[in-house]
């Protein structure tokens, strides 16, 4: 059974020829940016170039970000350019969905006595048969190798899934929060990018005790600050990321 296809990213394009642009500014090759983010160079360069052609379909924020410390550039750089999550499609009509509920309703037809009788008789119930046992898990003849590197591609995929979730959650509230504050609207793209800075930070930490991933949520707000950024909104957009990756802690 194949894998399930998912929708692809808009705007990957953009982001990587800016990313590109970003690099040569910094006169870095493709070879030393993959050994600054951690990459084998030797095989790193080849997911750079993959990246700024816009060919890897779901590029994580960690890998971003880390690409542009490594350039010495800011989330400001790209904030334009942040690649699409996916189109909401928009919710059905009030007329459609009650024209949907009316094709719904059966018509009474009519029957004759002798239909209604046999219609009686259909309607007995009969011997409920037994339910056929499961059918037997079939064996992997695959080398465990490949078992092994087929489960870390599916958990990868899956935790890819989950954070482009989540960060569309993150973006939905921070927007919602702006506009019930009449935030300027130059100021949306500066929030939103306080946001995803969070994310990729929160997603980075998963597995870290609350207080080191406080601690490092906590480094993200004087910068933004200095960018002439609100704290307490920046603290509120904060909770709802926290609220978002780590459920738990935010809880208590």
């Amino acid at each position: 059974m194949g894998r399930k296809v998912r929708p692809a990213m808009h705007g990957l394009d953009a982001l990587g020829a800016r990313l590109k642009q970003i690099r040569l500014q910094s006169g870095r090759s493709q070879m030393m940016l993959a050994k600054l983010i951690g990459f084998d160079p030797a095989h790193g360069y080849k997911y750079i170039l993959r990246l700024e052609k816009g060919q890897v379909p779901n590029p994580t924020l960690r890998t971003i970000a880390a690409c542009l410390e490594a350039c010495g550039a800011q989330w400001q750089a790209i904030v334009d350019v942040l690649p699409d999550t996916g189109a909401v499609s928009a919710p059905p009509s009030p007329k459609s969905s009650i024209d949907n509920r009316k094709s719904e309703i059966p018509l009474p037809a009519a029957s004759s006595p002798q239909s209604s009788i046999d219609n009686r008789k259909s309607e007995i119930p009969s011997a409920v048969p037994e339910p056929s046992p499961a059918a037997p898990r079939r064996r992997d003849h695959r080398p465990l190798r490949e078992q092994l590197r087929a489960r870390r591609i599916e958990q990868r995929d899956l935790r890819t899934r989950r954070f482009w979730s989540g960060v569309k959650q993150v973006d939905e509230a921070t927007a919602a929060l702006l506009r019930s504050l009449r935030v300027p609207s130059r100021l949306h793209r500066s929030y939103l990018a306080f946001a995803r800075s969070c994310c990729s930070t929160s997603d980075a930490l998963e597995a870290a005790r609350p207080e080191v991933a406080e601690r490092a949520l906590a480094r993200l707000i004087p910068p933004a600050v200095a960018q002439g950024l609100d704290r307490g909104i920046l603290a509120q957009i904060q909770s709802a990321c926290a609220q978002v990756f780590h459920p738990q802690s935010s809880v208590g």
